[in-house]
């Protein structure tokens, strides 16, 4: 289509002798607003036992941080510390998950794969 039957079509629709839908049928882009609708929406299970496992793990990871710290400062071994840090990240990681799995909604969106080539305009 050329670039000037579309501003006809625009001039069309700015004087009222076209719907803006039938343009759009024209055009070949009718219902391209329904791209990125929310198909289906599922709510996270029953979040207090999880609340209370991160909780829990939120607590073993301040116990490992603060011993973490507490050895740096007094000089113990290096094997020691880097098992307190592991398992400080390992809890951090479990706890992400947790939150991740159960607090986020699950959303499947509609997309539309599009050409990635443009064609040339005439003008």
């Amino acid at each position: 289509m050329h670039i000037t039957e579309v501003n006809d079509l625009l001039e069309k629709i700015a004087k009222g002798e076209i719907t803006p839908e039938d343009a759009q049928k024209l055009l070949g882009t009718y219902k391209d607003e329904d791209l990125g609708k929310v198909v289906r929406e599922t709510p996270g299970k029953e979040q207090g036992e999880i609340f209370a496992i991160v909780l829990i793990l939120l607590v073993l990871e301040i116990m490992y941080d603060s011993l973490f710290i507490y050895g740096i400062l007094e000089g113990w071994d290096q094997q020691f510390l880097s098992f307190t840090l592991a398992m400080a990240f390992m809890i951090m990681g479990l706890m992400i998950d947790f939150y991740r799995r159960s607090f986020l909604p699950d959303v499947l969106e509609l997309k539309k794969r599009r050409s990635k080539v443009i064609t040339k305009l005439e003008r």
